[in-house]
């Protein structure tokens, strides 16, 4: 898409959408509205994390393609959150009343995309976070036990992971849900 971008361009598609921009001086990789917890399966929270992290690996090979160099520094903007330094790159902009966020310090906040990545792809976390709801970004919540380190793992299931992956699929199951890992 060309310069100039208009707000509509990224509002009018069907949500969550994902766009990346690039002003010459920096990109964004703009994040479309994500539906609520309430209202997304576990299958359609997978996908989005995924294709979330498919745009941001996208946006950094893009910097270093674009000048490998001095690579832009790449940001991650959340729809309803959005900067001045984006809404500057439209001709014009409209903010959304209908986008909840908290306080004003939500739509200020600047993100890397590298550190938004760096945690949507993190592979280890403690029994303590997974057992908590909601779950960290990016975990995938029918494979809780993947994400426990080996220590964990057998504090929380009481086998070793060789031992839980010789199971039948019933079986872990069943165990996963009597631990809360399911």
């Amino acid at each position: 898409m060309a310069l100039p971008f208009l707000q509509e361009n990224l509002y009018s598609v069907p949500q969550p959408a994902l766009f990346l921009l690039d002003n010459r001086l920096e990109v964004y990789l703009w994040q479309g509205r994500q539906p609520d917890d309430a209202e997304c399966t576990g299958s359609a929270k997978i996908r989005w994390d995924m294709e979330r992290k498919c745009a941001m690996e996208t946006a950094l090979q893009y910097c270093r393609e674009k000048n490998h160099k001095r690579p832009p520094q790449a940001y991650l903007i959340l729809a309803g959150a959005e900067p001045l330094t984006f809404t500057n790159i439209f001709p014009y902009w409209e903010r959304d009343p209908d986008i909840k966020l908290q306080g004003e310090a939500a739509r200020n906040k600047v993100t890397l995309v590298k550190d938004a990545l760096s945690r949507l792809s993190k592979t280890q976390y403690t029994a303590e976070e997974l057992l908590a709801k909601p779950l960290p970004e990016g975990v995938d919540p029918l494979r809780l036990e993947i994400y426990l380190s080996d220590q964990d793992f057998q504090r929380v299931l009481e086998m070793k992971r060789e031992e839980f992956n010789s199971l039948p699929n019933w079986k872990q199951i069943n165990l996963k849900k009597s631990k809360g890992l399911f």
